[in-house]
């Protein structure tokens, strides 16, 4: 099994890629597994072979615990951690090619506690696995928010050791002039660089200056790869990337 993890900020459109990268799989003739990792979602655009929701009650545990959203969405994730072992066994059970987990929405809250790193360990096992750190277009419109968004991706990273892509989801709200911008900044640094020492000053600068230099040595860290969910664009050309890290080997943006 190969197993692919999305996360990203809140908003920006996990769950749709979830359901268009599994809509596209199936067209393929290739068998799919959806996990929902979120306990708080309502109704998501997929329907979960595997949910957590049905190990924990999220509603409950805000409504008998007192808490809320964010305190009960720690809460459930906790209490799930106690049923990786069942999750992951529902998962082998399906025996499909590739496993698509769709990852809570709070990524801060997922993903910076124990629990949100032990339950991608746990869920993945032994088998292959990445993550797909989706890029939001509506922050990537600017120099500094496409270098920030980036930056938040190496830390997702070393927090989940998996290798990483990056996906600039939601291209297609973009201008024309902005989304070519974008590409140009992930294929060649140096635009980037001229990019912000344009558009910022001071310490932003120096920053962001730093910030730049230290992705570069990490090598590919500035790329990312556009993929629209509502057009069902791009997909192809994320899965020969997703095909290069399963089948090659290609340790795609690791720090550990």
């Amino acid at each position: 099994m190969f197993f692919a993890f999305l996360v990203g900020t809140a908003g920006s459109g996990k769950s749709h890629l979830t359901a268009a990268l599994e809509k596209w799989l199936v067209a393929a003739d290739l068998s799919v597994t959806v996990v929902n990792l979120d306990p708080g979602v309502e109704d998501p655009p997929y329907t979960s072979d595997v949910d957590i929701r049905e190990y924990v009650d999220y509603g409950e545990i805000m409504k008998k615990l007192g808490l809320g959203p964010n305190g009960a969405l720690v809460a459930s994730l906790d209490l799930a951690l106690g049923h990786i072992e069942q999750i992951r066994e529902e998962v082998l059970e399906t025996g499909r090619d590739y496993v698509l987990v769709d990852c809570p929405g709070q990524m801060e809250l997922f993903a910076y506690r124990n629990s949100g790193p032990l339950m991608v360990s746990g869920l993945r096992g032994t088998d292959n696995a990445l993550s797909l750190y989706l890029v939001d277009s509506n922050i990537a419109r600017t120099p500094a928010g496409y270098l920030s968004s980036l930056l938040l991706g190496v830390s997702i990273n070393i927090r989940f050791g998996l290798a990483q892509l990056n996906v600039l989801s939601k291209p297609d709200i973009l201008m024309e002039r902005e989304r070519e911008s974008i590409l140009t900044w992930s294929s060649d640094p140096y635009t980037l660089q001229e990019a912000l020492e344009a558009s910022s000053e001071g310490l932003v600068r120096e920053y962001s200056r730093s910030i730049l230099i230290m992705l570069e040595e990490l090598g590919g860290a500035t790329e990312v790869i556009p993929v629209s969910a509502k057009h069902m664009t791009g997909i192809d050309t994320l899965y020969a990337f997703m095909q290069r890290v399963f089948a090659g080997g290609e340790d795609y943006l690791t720090y550990e």
